[in-house]
């Protein structure tokens, strides 16, 4: 189907013409319930406008939690919600949304996981983004390259990213690898077939040389200054992307 305006309703073509900035909001999820609630809202709105609506990282367990840290970009002082995602740091007794996605049927999942939990793993999970961000030239690159940056911050060493198939360009452009030992060839049949997802896996910061070029600087520089200002070739015009880190 073609991405043309003439295929958008015109509401959101109004949206997406007038974005000539954006901020990124990093907050561990503790700091602000409010907000919170907002991207569980904005993530489960999305996903289900696509006929998704049975996540293992739809549930709301995490709100309040002080070891899950939340990119959420807004628009007009935030009051739009643009697009989000949410990176849950593991712990004992708390696991990991892919692992109570496929852990029963695959249980090298978790035993793998289990061995390098002292050096810090974490998923990034629940990304949304509302059809506005895209059609505004707006990807979710940036966001995941923040996320990565601040991994060292979060005392994460094992980012872990559970996607379609259809994701796998993004995920070499990041610098994830793909474990095929795990599920068929690395490939679960979830949420539910035919859509087919792996477990990316990037190990800070070996991993970043994997990257693309422009990935890695960004990566680097979100590390280096975790809160700063970039621009965007936008599709209509230039866009001020902000990131503003409420981490303390």
């Amino acid at each position: 189907m073609s991405s043309s305006p003439s295929h958008i309703p015109r509401e959101s073509v109004d949206v997406a013409r007038s974005l000539r900035e954006a901020t990124l909001h990093v907050f561990a999820s503790s700091d602000d319930l409010d907000l919170s609630r907002r991207f569980a809202d904005g993530h489960k709105a999305v996903l289900s406008a696509s006929g998704i609506s049975n996540l293992t990282s739809f549930d709301e367990e995490w709100v309040g939690d002080p070891d899950t840290t939340l990119f959420l970009l807004t628009a007009q002082d935030e009051e739009v919600l643009l697009s989000g995602m949410r990176l849950q740091k593991r712990q004992k007794d708390n696991a990991l949304p892919l692992e109570r996605a496929v852990g029963a049927d695959h249980p090298q999942v978790m035993a793998a996981i289990d061995e390098v939990q002292d050096e810090g793993c974490a998923e990034f999970c629940a990304l949304w983004s509302r059809r506005e961000t895209a059609m505004a030239g707006i990807g979710m690159l940036p966001m995941a390259c923040v996320g990565l940056g601040l991994m060292p911050r979060l005392d994460i060493r094992h980012g872990y990213a559970f996607m379609g198939v259809n994701m796998r360009p993004i995920q070499r452009e990041l610098g994830f690898s793909i474990n095929t030992s795990w599920g068929e060839d690395g490939v679960f049949p979830y949420p539910a077939p035919p859509i087919r997802s792996e477990i990316g896996h990037f190990m800070y910061p070996e991993s970043i040389e994997n990257a693309a070029p422009d990935v890695q600087a960004l990566i680097r520089r979100s590390a280096e200054e975790p809160s700063h200002v970039h621009s965007i070739d936008g599709r209509f015009h230039p866009i001020s992307y902000r990131i503003q880190n409420h981490l303390a």
